[in-house]
């Protein structure tokens, strides 16, 4: 058998190259939509990111700054005895033969918890909660803690037993 040639008319080839631009025209145009939704979907996770870290943060500081002043309180409360450093940053509180002391570095509240009769110093304890700063202070029979976290200071006035 012979093989049968057919001839290509020119109008056949311009029809072949419109379908062909066409359809890269259609391929560019759902690539680009894809693209533009990838990058919708991006700025929404982004965003939604960032709202919860905010919510976050304030949510950790209005929490630290009211668990460390109930976390002290506690202890003042059912301490047989409390000593409070000089500068107002920490406090020994003695229940039962053990002597706690709580006090505020770097950053945070720490407490330390040794036998009574041993050295009391402020270091080297276990990390409670985040806080910006702490204050203890004896008037009147009464302890003063005054807890800042986040830009904000709470006090709260505590008898001892």
């Amino acid at each position: 058998m012979r093989d049968k040639k057919f001839p290509v008319s020119s109008g056949n080839r311009a029809d072949y190259r419109a379908r062909t631009l066409a359809d890269t025209a259609s391929a560019v145009g759902s690539m680009l939509l894809f693209v533009l939704f990838a990058v919708c979907m991006l700025l929404a996770v982004a965003v939604a990111a960032d709202t919860y870290s905010r919510i976050k943060n304030g949510f950790q500081q209005s929490f630290g700054a009211v668990s460390s002043m109930k976390y002290i309180s506690n202890k003042l409360r059912s301490a047989d005895n409390v000593t409070v450093f000089e500068d107002g940053t920490a406090a020994a509180v003695e229940n039962g033969g053990m002597v706690s002391v709580i006090y505020f570095g770097d950053g945070g509240l720490y407490e330390k918890t040794t036998v009574s009769g041993e050295e009391i110093t402020a270091d080297g304890g276990d990390r409670i909660s985040e806080i910006d700063f702490m204050r203890i202070s004896e008037r009147d029979g009464l302890y003063e803690i005054t807890v800042g976290s986040g830009g904000e200071s709470s006090s709260l006035l505590v008898r001892r037993g």
